[in-house]
């Protein structure tokens, strides 16, 4: 395994309460949404339409339709596979950029390399810890702002979780250049807020906002961080609106990432259980 990502434990599932629903944790895929900026835009056209002449409709009226989408691993909610970010020409555990780019991607690091993700999750509502229905842009989110939403919602972070973190970026999704940092930049945790998360065991990030750290970056790099010194995959786009008001000390985290070979990073649909 590639990553810090802790294998399948059977006793997660008979951890699940009887009485739990699903939360969705995903942005629905539009060519209005926002994408970042240094990623190509999104966009999806019928490639056949129901009636067109050829292929001719069936005997008994049928006729089918399929389209064309043209993405970034980047669009949408998604997660960086380890391969998206390197330092000093090296990717995650010293691997060499030229030994493993090639015109069909990434040999190692790639998003087929991420396995499918079950495990424990925190949700650190940073803007209703604050009492602010959304952090301010380029506001860098601190080890207390981390602290303070850990009490906020009576949670433990424990070695093993997925910290996802809520900053209310996501007032914004309809607001493209706001969402993707054109006004401002856009909130998310600095280089200490990022160290304190690995110092405490988290082996999976993520947020509402399209950059996961804080916009234009106050100093060192928290992509290079996470994903090339420890190998922690990092989520971005997340829809946290609907279960952070639950302030949920812990939810199941679950996610597949498609299994796309080369590529730094893949589209995901994540669902919280709790």
């Amino acid at each position: 395994m590639d990553s810090r990502l802790p294998g399948f434990d059977p006793a997660l599932l008979a951890a699940i309460r009887p009485d739990a629903r699903i939360y969705e944790l995903s942005h629905a895929m539009a060519p209005s949404m926002p994408v970042y900026h240094q990623h190509i835009p999104f966009s999806l056209a019928l490639h056949r339409r129901h009636g067109d002449p050829h292929p001719k409709p069936r005997e008994d009226g049928s006729s089918f339709a399929n389209e064309v989408i043209v993405t970034s691993g980047h669009s949408g909610t998604h997660i960086d596979a380890l391969g998206h970010f390197s330092r000093n020409g090296c990717l995650h555990g010293g691997i060499k950029v030229s030994e493993v780019e090639t015109r069909d991607g990434y040999r190692e690091h790639n998003a087929a390399d991420i396995p499918p993700i079950l495990q424990h999750a925190v949700i650190l509502d940073v803007a209703a810890a604050q009492g602010v229905e959304c952090l301010k842009p380029a506001e860098e989110i601190s080890v207390g702002d981390l602290e303070r939403a850990l009490a906020f919602s009576n949670a433990e972070l424990r070695p093993g979780d997925a910290v996802l973190i809520r900053t209310g970026w996501s007032k914004y999704w309809t607001d493209a250049e706001t969402f993707i940092g054109r006004r401002g930049g856009m909130p998310g945790p600095g280089e200490e807020a990022a160290r304190w998360l690995v110092a405490r065991g988290a082996t999976l990030v993520g947020s509402d906002t399209p950059g996961f750290e804080c916009l234009p970056t106050p100093g060192v790099s928290v992509h290079a961080i996470m994903l090339v010194d420890h190998g922690i995959h990092i989520m971005e786009n997340l829809n946290l609106e609907e279960i952070a008001p639950q302030r949920f000390p812990r939810a199941m985290f679950i996610a597949l990432p498609l299994r796309l070979s080369g590529s730094t990073g893949s589209p995901i649909r994540p669902v919280a259980i709790a």
